[in-house]
């Protein structure tokens, strides 16, 4: 019988394995890390635009995903200069 920690980790290695690596524009709200994989950024650097006034639909918790708005994210990064036409 395998431990539960075993399950555990077995889940997190394949955690991204059935995920979209390549998110468009076209999706209407997504993740931190779909968006970082966007944006190619890494995640400092997307909390960092956060504070600066990135649109969040809704702060992540404790059993509450990050969700952000591709449009509104795009115009933002967009306006502020932080996008090299992508």
């Amino acid at each position: 019988m395998k431990s539960s920690n075993y399950l555990r980790q077995a889940k997190r290695r394949n955690h991204h394995k059935d995920e979209d690596k390549s998110p468009s524009w076209q999706d209407k709200v997504i993740g931190k890390y779909q968006l970082s994989l966007l944006l190619d950024i890494n995640r400092a650097q997307l909390d960092s635009w956060i504070k600066m006034g990135m649109p969040v639909i809704q702060e992540g918790g404790i059993n509450r995903e990050w969700e952000f708005d591709l449009v509104a994210v795009k115009a933002w990064a967009n306006s502020n200069g932080h996008l090299d036409n992508r």
